[in-house]
């Protein structure tokens, strides 16, 4: 019985030995933000859209988007966003790589690759819930005091430019290639801007952000709140859904606000 032992011991240890690492999980645990569409046109004024979620005025901003006219940087996922606010003294600038299309326990495996871990503070990870579907993304924030060069009246293009290109964080600038991504900033041009209202108000007991913005001639409104737990996030996504829905306030176009800057 012992030489038995000693010999099964010795063979599970063999199997061990020979058996391939298990692939660590990922660290990274997204948030995630459920974000709905409005129908603007299912109220009488603005007035009344703001005053059914409650909410009183924040900050009034000007947002831009900067990709080359065939939209090289979208089409690989990259966001580049400036915003100019017109009350507070400051501007930010945000680089955002997104993954549409692409499962979001795929997307955290590439952002495991490129040397992604949970415990990068100046990064946010987050599972974009849109229309149903949660969709992972990666940003970077950074925010200066405002210029002569980025006012909410006009911006400096060269220079926003050039600030894109001199704040770039390296994980971003090297996530493809360097060269290209610096050659396709330099290319860039804006989209926008867009006005966007922004609110904060209440829907269905959760605290919620609401967003008015306005481009060229049209006119979109979101609702938004940020949770940590996908549970979270389902209920109050199937609750949001069922009122709106009930209150044919539901706008049957769920369309980013990135979309409804660049597509137009």
């Amino acid at each position: 019985m012992k030489k038995w032992s000693i010999a099964l011991a010795c063979t599970v240890g063999l199997l061990i030995q020979g058996a391939p690492p298990a692939q660590a999980a990922s660290d990274i645990t997204p948030s995630y933000e459920v974000k709905i569409n409005v129908d603007v046109d299912a109220f009488p004024n603005q007035t009344a859209l703001i005053n059914a979620f409650d909410a009183t005025h924040d900050e009034d901003v000007k947002v831009y988007y900067f990709d080359t006219p065939d939209q090289q940087f979208k089409k690989k996922g990259y966001i580049h966003r400036l915003r100019v606010y017109d009350s507070d003294k400051k501007t930010n600038i945000t680089y955002k790589k997104v993954f549409p299309g692409i499962p979001v326990e795929d997307a955290i495996a590439e952002a495991d690759e490129k040397g992604f871990t949970n415990d990068m503070s100046n990064y946010k990870f987050e599972n974009d819930r849109k229309d149903g579907v949660d969709s992972f993304s990666i940003s970077r924030k950074e925010t200066f005091k405002k210029n002569n060069h980025l006012t909410f009246d006009s911006i400096d293009v060269g220079y926003a430019i050039q600030l894109f290109k001199d704040e770039a964080p390296k994980k971003v600038r090297e996530w493809d290639d360097e060269t290209w991504y610096l050659n396709t900033l330099t290319a860039s041009i804006p989209y926008g801007p867009a006005l966007a209202n922004t609110y904060v108000g209440e829907y269905k007991g959760v605290e919620a952000d609401l967003e008015i913005w306005s481009y060229k001639g049209e006119t979109i409104a979101e609702i938004s709140t940020k949770v940590d737990q996908k549970q979270q996030a389902d209920d109050i996504e199937q609750s949001w859904l069922q009122g709106l829905t009930e209150a044919d306030w539901l706008n049957e176009e769920q369309i980013s606000k990135t979309s409804f800057v660049m597509d137009r």
